[in-house]
């Protein structure tokens, strides 16, 4: 039986599933949604403007129904037959707009009106009275009619005695069906748009995210046998160039590793396969016959000298691969770098006597260096080594060190054959050799410049090589003293 966690997916992949959205997706619900509050903004704005004025148009045709009753009462006054005549027909004075009129006496009740008023508009149906013709209010009677209608308050003339008030409304009716088509039409011009904003927010997210798409199927065709395409730049948006860029350089770094990788994959198993076949070739041959003691004491004797080669090698390559780890610490400690290269020296003089071969150090007074010993001493002493097998007996390798607060530097000099130009820019690289016949008769593996340059970045400097054919090589490391602790 499978439990429920396991049977179910967890609420933070539901989540996920429900959250990620295609970047085509997003883009057209914010064009769609962006492009569609603007129209639905521009249409609202034009029924609001479209109901003022219908509004503004009503109340000034109430203010001149109440002008025109206020000179019939100041020229008729005590003709209440006339002034309702007069009423009448100030009411149907517009034939496509029906009007009602009703003067107010003192007491509230309706001295005259317009007939049929009182059936449709009671006297309390209006609101209170005003001082001037202003805004009118919006009635509406039991039967869902629509009046716009003003009451305003008789305050001037010989008949302000009689008369409080006059009510005056108009149909709106048909006002109300104009309206209501408008609303239909823009709720159909609003569905419209709203199908039309999606369909062109759609293509056009799918036509701006298509050089996505390129990028995206460039880097799928990209396999370790064709690190050398490209993503094409050409006609790529600003935004999209410059992870383009970043995304070729990082094409080219990965093509560099991996052409490093290979050629240091065929450079480990050739150097691997020559002691490793000595070695099989001696012990095959020990064992073709019967030999004495002192012939197998020979064969161990040699297999073990290739056995210390080999195990040179893999700790030099061990060597290398922490090195380049970026969590690699070294522990500094400050010493005289006049006494080190002495005590290298030491270390090499039986090696440059053999070779015939001087070794001189000279360093001008007190030179402070802020290193790991163990590291700085491999390293010069690597260089002591590539000199005095590239230098020819009677010759002389020269160490001088010179600093100040700032940096440290090193220099091995040497009066052997020198290197040519075309070797210079590969003599770092692992298993490179200038002089192959050299580099193995003295024991070399191809690694100890590569090791150097490996223990200069880990303190933060460099290492140069300069040389000329028969007049000699010299390295100089350039190391850099960090700033005292405060």
């Amino acid at each position: 039986m499978f439990s429920k966690s396991a049977r179910e997916p967890s609420s933070d992949s539901r989540l996920h599933r429900r959250s990620s959205w295609s970047l085509a997706a997003r883009l057209t619900a914010w064009y769609a949604g962006s492009a569609f509050a603007l129209i639905l903004m521009a249409t609202g704005f034009l029924y609001w403007a479209l109901s003022r004025s219908l509004d503004r148009e009503d109340d000034q045709l109430l203010a001149d129904r109440v002008r025109v009753v206020r000179d019939v009462l100041r020229n008729r006054l005590g003709d209440l037959e006339a002034i309702r005549r007069e009423i009448v027909e100030t009411a149907q004075g517009r034939l496509n707009i029906q009007s009602y009129i009703r003067l107010i006496g003192q007491g509230g009740t309706a001295l005259a009106e317009t007939p049929g008023m009182s059936d449709i508009l009671p006297v309390d149906s209006f609101p209170a009275p005003i001082s001037g013709p202003g805004a009118g209010a919006d009635l509406r009677t039991d039967d869902g009619r629509s009046f716009r209608g003003v009451a305003v308050r008789f305050e001037d003339g010989p008949a302000k005695n009689a008369i409080a008030a006059v009510q005056v409304a108009m149909d709106r009716s048909q006002e109300d069906e104009l309206l209501a088509d408008y609303r239909r039409n823009l709720l159909l011009v609003l569905g419209v748009a709203l199908a039309v904003c999606a369909v062109a927010g759609y293509h056009i997210a799918r036509r701006g995210i298509r050089p996505i798409h390129e990028i995206a199927e460039t880097a799928r065709r990209i396999r370790p046998t064709n690190l050398g395409e490209r993503i094409a730049v050409g006609g790529l948006p600003t935004e999209l160039l410059a992870l383009a860029e970043t995304f070729n350089d990082m094409l080219d770094r990965l093509e560099q590793s991996f052409a490093r990788l290979s050629r240091f994959s065929a450079d480990i198993a050739h150097e691997l396969r020559t002691p490793i076949n000595n070695l099989r070739g001696e012990v095959e041959v020990a064992l073709g016959r019967p030999r004495s003691a002192d012939e197998y004491r020979d064969v161990l004797g040699s297999n073990l000298e290739e056995c210390g080669r080999l195990a040179r090698m893999i700790d030099s390559l061990l060597f290398l691969a922490r090195a380049e780890n970026p969590q690699t610490q070294i522990i500094r400690e400050r010493f005289d770098v006049g006494r080190e290269l002495g005590t290298v020296c030491e270390f090499y003089e039986a090696a440059a006597s053999e070779a015939g071969v001087g070794l001189n150090v000279v360093v001008g007074g007190h030179v402070p260096a802020d290193m790991n010993r163990a590291l700085f001493q491999r390293a010069v002493g690597n260089l002591v080594a590539n000199a005095i097998a590239h230098t020819s007996p009677g010759g002389a390798v020269t160490l001088t060190a010179t600093g100040d607060e700032t940096m440290t530097k090193v220099e091995v000099s040497d009066t052997g054959f020198g290197i040519p130009a075309s070797h210079l820019p590969h003599v770092f690289d692992r298993f490179y050799r200038a002089d192959p016949s050299r580099s193995t008769a003295f024991g070399g593996v191809g690694l100890g410049l590569a090791i150097v340059r490996s223990i200069a970045e880990l303190h933060g400097g460099v290492v140069e090589i300069t040389s000329e054919v028969g007049q000699g090589t010299r390295a100089v490391m350039i190391l850099p003293r960090p700033a005292p602790r405060r």
